[in-house]
């Protein structure tokens, strides 16, 4: 065991997680992917939510890190007025050499634990609050494990801690006006009893991970829980490589049981002979598996295209969220919508139009995203450009189109002609996982209450095309055991994300921010705005359009 390495909080609190994980940190970090671009911003986010803690504790003292780890660690023990060893204590007194102020981020060291906490807040005469900044609206346990180390640390190397302090957003706060009032923004809840208790076994974990860290080779750790909690771990696409095809980690809503038949040396889903331990849905998809069949619910899926009323309205949001809200009305990590798509299909056989939105500019993007949304959905005439893509020569035609209901007004999609709130427009809204669109549309009413009248008639027309999928009216084991389109549309089309730029929202949200919110003090690249607002129209177009191939499918196997 190598008593000269250290554990600082974040290897510590990884080494809780996987020890494997803890070792390759150590000693083969090149192996570890690196962080893809929304595991930075969200980084970044904490970066931000930290400096607006810090603005609680004005005088406060940065103490720069990064450079010389020895002047650092005397730094923070100067201004916590801590003289010669760590054994020697503190000088009787000090209070009177030094004013006590705020420290961000001061090293100590103690035995084999390293650690800075983002706020050392002097209390009472000699004593100190730490107080860990997090910017999640919760609390997990594993932020307890971190404050404990912490607080062994600290205490340690000679400080007198007073209280431990777990420091997170206040979900209800919602921002008016162009200053946050930290104050309000914030929750700080006392643990100082948890981390009391949770310090007991610092010093044997850390023992533990010391003689991880120090054997030639990497320890083995089996795959379960821990791949996943509290974190996703970054070494999964390593550690899950041997796994076979349709593996038991494939189960629809199954970790806990993947994790039990994992251990018990059950790998393929078609291996499993405990069959009252599996939820309907996953009978289903056993079965699927285990006769190389389809599953296929005909009666149920016909019921669901029953509920379809024509002109069809095929409709995907794609929002963004920050930590700290960038405009009056919102809450930390509210979702603001800035793009739609939507197909507007007259019977199920026809060419569909497509009307889309992408807000541009730095105002708030709900006011405009409403204006089109009202457009598009038919509630104020046919306002908005329409892009006409071509989904339809690449799809089957419907088997009997006659035998649902068409629209024989001799409207348009979505027309309205008298634009009254008597006539609202006919036909059904289809979405892909309705509990999102209808939480927008109802966040929206809340914020502009002069529009409820038609976003609530929207939210009365929206049908979920998961229903089928996530009921398993539908299943084939090219799913993966997973409901989403991603994983749907590639079983009905060849049409699939791979090809794209951007393949899923929480990139979409991120190119989105940095083309119009993040762009730094660099003059942004007119050429490069262009192309990631294609991207982005291409990829939600997809979403809507993907919609049309599993929708004409779903008829013919009805």
């Amino acid at each position: 065991m190598d008593k000269n390495k250290k554990i600082s909080k974040s290897k510590y609190v990884a080494g809780l997680q996987c020890l494997k994980y803890l070792w390759y940190l150590i000693n083969d970090p090149q192996a570890i992917p690196p962080y893809d671009e929304v595991t930075q911003f969200i980084f970044q986010q904490g970066h931000d939510v930290g400096n607006l803690a810090k603005s609680m504790f004005p005088g406060g003292i940065d103490i720069e890190f990064g450079k010389d780890i020895n002047a650092e660690l005397a730094r923070a023990r100067e201004l916590t007025n801590l003289v010669g060893s760590i054994d020697n204590s503190r000088r009787a007194g000090s209070t009177a050499t030094r004013a006590r102020v705020a420290l961000f981020e001061p090293a100590f060291t103690y035995k084999n634990a390293f650690a800075r906490a983002d706020i050392l807040e002097p209390t009472g005469t000699d004593a100190w609050n730490i107080i860990e900044v997090k910017s999640a609206s919760s609390i997990k346990e594993v932020n307890k494990h971190d404050i404990s180390l912490q607080k062994y640390c600290y205490e340690g190397a000679g400080l007198k801690i007073d209280k431990c302090y777990l420091m997170y957003l206040n979900r209800d706060f919602i921002k008016d006006g162009p200053v946050i009032d930290p104050h309000r923004f914030f929750i700080k809840e006392d643990v100082t009893a948890e981390a009391e208790i949770l310090k007991e076994g610092v010093e044997e974990n850390i023992n533990i991970m010391l003689d991880a860290i120090s054997r030639t080779a990497c320890p083995e750790t089996r795959i379960g829980k821990n791949c996943y909690n509290p974190y996703d771990c970054p070494l999964k696409q390593i550690c899950w490589s041997h796994l076979p095809k349709n593996n038991v980690f494939e189960l629809y809503k199954g970790k806990e049981s993947a994790c039990y038949f994992y251990q018990n040396g059950i790998l393929e889903i078609s291996e499993i002979n405990e069959l009252s331990m599996l939820t309907p849905t996953q009978l289903m998809q056993y079965r699927a598996i285990k006769e190389n069949n389809v599953y296929i619910d005909r009666d149920k899926i016909r019921r669901f295209l029953g509920k379809l009323q024509y002109p069809l309205y095929l409709l995907d949001f794609e929002t963004f969220a920050t930590a700290i809200p960038l405009f009056d009305g919102l809450k930390p990590y509210q979702a603001v919508p800035f793009q739609f798509s939507c197909h507007i299909l007259n019977d199920c056989d026809s060419e569909p139009q497509n009307l889309n939105f992408l807000a541009d500019g730095t105002d708030d993007p709900r006011v405009e995203f409403l204006e089109n949304l009202k457009k598009a959905l038919g509630y104020e005439g046919n306002g908005g450009s329409r892009e006409t893509r071509d989904w339809r020569s690449l799809s089957s035609q419907c088997e009997n189109p006659d035998s649902y209901p068409g629209d024989n007004s001799g409207n348009g999609p979505g027309d309205n002609p008298d634009n009254s709130r008597d006539k609202n427009p006919r036909g059904s809204i289809l979405v892909y996982y309705e509990s999102f669109e209808k939480n927008i549309l109802k966040k929206l009413a809340e914020a502009y209450p002069q529009n409820t009248w038609w976003l609530e008639d929207a939210i009365s027309r929206i049908v979920d095309m998961y229903e089928p999928f996530g009921n398993f009216y539908y299943y084939s084991s090219k799913q993966k055991g997973s409901a989403s389109l991603k994983n749907v549309l590639p079983v009905f089309s060849s049409q699939g994300y791979d090809s794209l730029e951007i393949q899923n929202g929480q990139v979409a949200s991120l190119r989105y921010l940095n083309i119009v919110f993040l762009k730094g003090e660099k003059e942004p690249d007119t050429a490069q705005i262009e192309k990631i607002r294609k991207n982005l129209l291409d990829y939600c177009g997809l979403d809507t359009g993907g919609m049309i191939y599993i929708l004409r499918e779903l008829y013919k196997i009805s």
